[in-house]
């Protein structure tokens, strides 16, 4: 895998961090030749052109006319003098030569750039150029010299402060170590990557969206490598934790609220690992001593005496390694069920035990392979963490994804959705199965990753029924967001709703003729006796900005209207009020009084089919807001629906929670179980919403039988979030 890199200023590399102070601001250049320049002031302004030239075609890989531009740009740059600005062609060339696989001449050129940087006291483009031959010479098997590399990146970035770049430099050096099969060891370099990115997160908020876009995959990707390696040593609690912390940094990253998931302290390192870090950072430390000692001759007087102390403490820190090496074989060999339960996650044991036979399962989604890590209870305290892993890749397992939603949101044919949704029961519930039925679970708890998220678990097949018709399902965003501490009332007067809709045309959105039937269908009013549960029904013009305010005295919010959930820019996703305006999705954090809120119903969204360059946190993102405003679960669809079989769903759903007797989750299987089997059917041919997300949706109305057991009628709708 390739390692990881982030750049914030003037280059990117998917192989490099370059922290190069920008000498320009963003310019939209042509990519043309340069014209001759007469003056020095001409020169330096045509040197700095072709260098921002070269920054934009090597963020599209046009690596060879960036290598152009940027020898045009050093040559002018070694005419005027300018170090600094010959200093960053060079690490430019480094960069796209290394992006080439060109690794020697990408040492060449980092060699040229470091030399420089030493001279003129640029300590930022050292450590950068110090990184760049890490890289290069971690991509060429010469993992010893790649380590003493990166340990002097790492030294010069921890006495400057550079705490992004110390997060990646670890980060390398974790996966340069586990190149080496080093895994205990990477473990502890990942950790320290990790808890590092924890203590930042702040300081992104400043970064453009495309830079925070790019740091924050790079984060992700240490994260995902980090639970791998805990995952094939058995450590699966552990790895459920970093899971956790994985998901929430997606969600911070989408929302681009650093507070999301509140406080983390990223990831403990155990005690044994705790003793490697102090000898280590000895060494980095009297590294980067050393380091200015031989800057020159004559040497500093203290050289000899240095370089015993390096010796010492690498000898130390070896000697660290080994007894942390033993032990993680020892652990290995020891019930890993008695090391989980002395390591038990809080939160996940409260969504596990939150009511009876219940399973919680992380898949984790990766390049060539699929982790599946599962909880189940273990007597009346306790939970087990076990895992599997599943020989097919993340482009494998998108495409199918794709293929299946494909197939659900166009009814035909019944047995090809059917054989692909096989396919994907074969790799996600299939291998715990046999664990399931044995322990007769009932209730199926997922926290899905990446293109997971855009399936609707429900509608897995396999070969026989689909997964609704054996288990409960639902989702969660993490086991820390998730309250299970409060559940509806038995007696439907105690639950008020909240309706609000749209039904008329407004704008270029079609009327939804279905939406005041559905109300209706829902709310009991002195005007309408034959609703399920007490509440007020606000439509059409009554359907406000203002409307929100009502919320402190409901229990369910329940909103049927056009809506549009844009997954590259969550800022722009909205519903449509029935005065025509649009309330942003992101407003919903400004909605004080959503703490009482139990549920709230959205019967109108659509979410990305997905894709092999889509990670679905559009859909988590969705009801993050909802839920971490107060709210304890969120029923959302995934992709549109036909009006007519939407509102009879969601009156299947609402007379099922009036019994008090089921949850939440029940409730909305025993409404889904109605559709498939085909009791009092009604549908029309009109569309939830008018709004597509992706271009290959076509936008055209469904064809509609009035045999609603199609997947496409039922299986979109899914609960995040409390299931009680």
């Amino acid at each position: 895998m390739p390692l990881r890199l982030w750049l914030v200023s003037l280059f990117t590399s998917p192989l490099l961090l370059t922290l190069i102070p920008s000498l320009l601001q963003t310019s939209s250049y042509p990519f043309s030749t340069s014209v001759q320049a007469q003056t020095s002031q001409d020169k330096t302004a045509e040197a700095d052109r072709l260098l921002q030239q070269g920054k934009q075609q090597f963020d599209i890989s046009q690596y060879k006319a960036a290598i152009q531009s940027w020898q045009q740009a050093l040559a002018i740059y070694r005419e005027l003098k300018n170090r600094l600005g010959e200093s960053n062609s060079l690490i430019g060339l480094g960069n796209a030569y290394s992006s080439l696989g060109q690794y020697a001449k990408a040492i060449e050129f980092y060699q040229q750039s470091l030399s420089i940087q030493r001279d003129i006291g640029d300590r930022n483009g050292e450590s950068n150029s110090l990184m760049g031959l890490g890289t290069a010479y971690s991509s060429l098997g010469q993992y010893a010299k790649a380590i003493e590399f990166y340990q002097q990146s790492l030294s010069i970035q921890r006495d400057i402060g550079d705490r992004e770049g110390e997060g990646l430099t670890l980060a390398n050096i974790g996966e340069t170590l586990e190149k080496q099969k080093q895994s205990e060891l990477a473990i502890v370099f990942y950790k320290q990557s990790v808890n590092v990115r924890e203590g930042i997160r702040q300081n992104i908020r400043t970064l453009p969206r495309e830079q925070q876009e790019s740091y924050t995959q790079t984060v992700a990707d240490t994260y995902r490598s980090l639970a791998d390696l805990l995952l094939s040593q058995g450590r699966v609690l552990e790895a459920q934790q970093v899971l956790e912390l994985l998901k929430i940094q997606e969600l911070r990253n989408y929302t681009r609220d650093t507070r999301a998931g509140g406080e983390t302290q990223g990831s403990p390192l155990t005690p044994v690992e705790s003793r490697v870090v102090p000898p280590y950072n000895n060494v980095v430390n009297l590294g980067l001593k050393l380091t200015e000692c031989e800057r020159k001759p004559p040497y500093c007087s203290e050289r000899e005496q240095l370089r015993s102390l390096r010796d010492q403490a690498n000898t130390e820190f070896n000697k660290q390694a080994d007894k942390l090496r033993a032990l993680a074989k020892e652990q290995r060999e020891r019930d890993p069920a008695q090391i989980q339960q002395e390591e038990l996650t809080v939160a996940a044991q409260k969504v596990v035990q939150s009511q009876p036979k219940t399973v919680l399962i992380y898949p984790l989604v990766l390049e060539d392979k699929l982790w599946l890590v599962w909880g189940t209870q273990a007597g009346k305290q306790g939970v087990v963490f076990n895992s599997k892993v599943v020989p097919v890749g993340r482009k494998e397992l998108a495409t199918t994804v794709v293929e299946f939603r494909q197939l659900l949101e166009q009814p035909g044919d019944v047995k090809e959705l059917q054989k692909v949704s096989q396919k994907l029961y074969q790799w996600l519930v299939k291998p715990l199965r046999a664990e399931l039925d044995s322990n007769h679970i009932q209730n199926l708890v997922f926290s899905l990753d990446r293109s997971t998220r855009y399936i609707p678990m429900a509608a897995l097949f396999d070969g026989k029924k689909y997964l609704i018709e054996s288990f409960n399902t639902s989702t969660i965003l993490t086991a820390g967001l998730t309250d299970t501490s409060d559940r509806l009332s038995p007696k439907i007067d105690n639950d008020h709703v909240l309706g609000l809709g749209l039904s008329e045309k407004v704008g270029n959105f079609n009327a939804l003729p279905n939406v005041q039937d559905e109300i209706n269908g829902i709310i009991r009013s002195q005007t309408n006796p034959n609703g399920i549960y007490p509440g007020l029904p606000l439509i059409n013009k009554y359907f406000t900005k203002d409307a929100f305010k009502y919320l402190i005295d409901y229990r369910i919010l329940h909103i049927a209207t056009h809506a549009q959930f844009i997954s590259q820019n969550p800022e722009d996703s909205f519903l449509l009020l029935g005065d025509g305006n649009q309330f942003k999705i992101p407003e919903v954090k400004n909605l004080t009084d959503l703490g009482g809120i139990h549920l709230v119903v959205l019967s109108a969204c659509e979410t990305a089919r997905g894709g092999e360059d889509k990670e679905g946190i559009e859909v988590s993102g969705l009801s993050y807001y909802f839920l971490t405003s107060g709210a304890k679960s969120v029923i959302a669809s995934l992709w549109l629906v036909n009006d007519a079989s939407t509102s009879q769903l969601m009156r299947y759903l609402y007379q099922n929670l009036a019994t008090g007797k089921i949850t939440k989750t029940e409730s909305l299987r025993q409404a889904q179980l109605t559709m498939i089997a085909g009791k009092n059917q009604n549908s029309d041919s009109k569309d939830r919403s008018s709004v597509r997300l992706t271009p290959g949706n076509s936008g055209q109305t469904a064809i509609i039988s009035r045999n609603l057991s199609h997947p496409y009628y039922w299986a979109p709708f899914i609960l995040i979030g409390n299931g009680l």
